[in-house]
């Protein structure tokens, strides 16, 4: 018996080869895939928040009003200063205009004056503020008018706020994956960073735009989040491929046509689809994707000339 058990160990650990004809495997639900070559790309998960637009909405609508009391404020001063200069021209040239007409003038574009030092200063305190809270992108963007936000009001884009895990310091992707609860993902887009850490996480957040019509205000979602550059090639073995053995995590090939090798495989970074694998396996190689626990019953099976145990004769 333990030189059985000791033969089924090696075995084991080469990955001995199954052998099934098309049919077989057929019948059995063998389902395979080829590998994909991939660039892999660090990451980090991050944790996807659907803000709610009516604040940026508002926003919006106050930086219009700030820019066109200062626009009115400005033509104010322009029309007082011209009015100034003619009263001032005519009492000069004794034309009929009074000291008091020539100085209420002067008086009104002074006054004109202050109100568009006021108007420019409110609106540069508003356009401040949206900055501190928002960030830069989305407080310029605030500064086009609630038109500007119209696709979010709609609920045709969400605004996401991506909080990464705290200490992440390389700047995120452009592009990244949200992981929706029925399993798909939602592409979304960066838009620029928050001025505000995350409640929770409390590491660095990022504003995204995202498809909006299956999302709500307030949802919270796992985000896979790229960070740094590209730093190798390889394949990602899908997650319906691993199968778990002996604690080890393995993945069945097709080796040959009708004959699968078990092949240990790396968990040391994945993406959404699965493992990513640098080395070991190749692009275009055919992994099973259903039916890895039958062949694992498969392979384990005792040679038909081994010796059952408790049938040694005494």
């Amino acid at each position: 018996m333990a030189m059985l058990i000791g033969g089924l160990a090696a075995q084991q650990a080469r990955g001995a080869s199954v052998v099934l004809s098309p049919q077989q495997a057929k019948t059995n639900g063998i389902a395979m895939a080829p590998l994909q070559a991939v660039t892999y790309r660090a990451h980090v998960e991050g944790i996807a928040m659907v803000v709610d637009p009516q604040a940026l909405t508002a926003l919006a609508a106050q930086l219009a009003t700030a820019r066109a009391t200062v626009d009115a404020s400005n033509e104010e001063v322009m029309a007082t200063a011209a009015q100034a200069k003619r009263q001032q021209t005519l009492y000069r040239n004794g034309k009929f205009v009074s000291e008091r007409d020539e100085q209420a003038a002067v008086a009104a574009a002074a006054a004109a004056k202050a109100q568009s030092v006021t108007a420019i200063a409110t609106e540069s305190s508003a356009r401040a503020s949206a900055r501190a809270s928002w960030g830069a992108a989305l407080a310029a963007l605030a500064e086009h008018g609630p038109d500007a936000f119209a696709d979010y009001a709609d609920g045709r884009r969400a605004l996401l706020a991506v909080a990464l895990p705290i200490g992440t310091a390389a700047t995120p992707a452009h592009d990244i994956e949200v992981l929706l609860p029925d399993g798909q993902t939602l592409a979304a887009s960066l838009i620029g960073p928050s001025p505000h850490a995350d409640a929770v996480v409390q590491g660095p957040a990022y504003f995204y735009s995202a498809a909006g019509d299956s999302l709500r205000s307030g949802q919270r979602f796992a985000a896979i989040v790229p960070i740094g550059a590209a730093n190798a090639t390889g394949v990602v073995i899908p997650d319906p491929a691993m199968l778990w053995y002996a604690g080890e995590p393995w993945v069945y090939v097709e080796a040959t046509p009708g004959h699968f090798t078990r092949r240990l495989i790396s968990t040391g970074a994945r993406d959404v689809k699965g493992w990513f694998q640098a080395t070991g396996f190749r692009g275009g190689e055919r992994v099973v994707i259903r039916g890895s626990e039958l062949l694992l019953s498969q392979e384990l099976k005792p040679p038909p000339s081994a010796t059952p145990a408790g049938d040694d004769d005494d």
